[in-house]
């Protein structure tokens, strides 16, 4: 009876150093490859959309859609339509245009951030005009659903032209990262 109290005892101390709080990381679906996106878009001196992604393993990998401004080239792009959606096909096709960075993101880092992709929402956002011609300068992540192969971008911080900010506590934690990351 001693040793059971002792055992049970031992239990409750332990499952107090181990909770479950809302900043647990989240698994990501196993197929989900692409998690952040960062671009700058500026249509009003010439064509100008370049960026990165992060994917799953950490790399960065950066793109320019229009390498000399526009004016003669293009390398074809997929963009996700009204609602944020884009087929898993498309985006990878992005992808496949992109070089990698020598530079990747810390794996501890890259699931604290990638493990609250889920917990950000879509749905309150603060938004105002700033600026004219200065073109934006986007922050978003990735949800997928393996159901339908689609990834849903969502809007992390949008800052030039206009301000807009995801109020969402995991989108702001988020956005504030992917600002570090050149």
């Amino acid at each position: 009876m001693k040793k059971s109290m002792i055992m049970l005892l031992t239990l409750i101390i332990a499952g107090m150093f181990v909770s479950c709080d809302k900043d647990e990381i989240i698994a990501l679906p196993s197929s989900q490859q692409i998690l952040f996106e960062c671009y700058y878009s500026n249509y009003a001196w010439g064509l100008v959309h370049k960026g990165f992604f992060i994917n799953n393993k950490g790399k960065i990998m950066t793109y320019s859609q229009y390498p000399d401004g526009g004016y003669k080239s293009d390398i074809g792009w997929n963009f996700p339509d009204s609602e944020g959606n884009i087929s898993a096909k498309a985006l990878m096709e992005n992808v496949r245009k992109t070089t990698v960075r020598d530079t990747s993101i810390n794996i501890d880092t890259l699931k604290k951030y990638a493990g609250m992709i889920y917990l950000v929402t879509n749905d309150d956002f603060t938004e105002y005009p700033q600026m004219f011609d200065a073109g934006i300068v986007v922050y978003t992540c990735y949800q997928y659903n393996e159901n339908t192969k689609t990834y849903k971008q969502i809007s992390l911080s949008e800052n030039g032209d206009w301000v807009k900010i995801n109020n969402n506590e995991y989108a702001k934690q988020i956005s504030d990262w992917l600002k570090t990351i050149q």
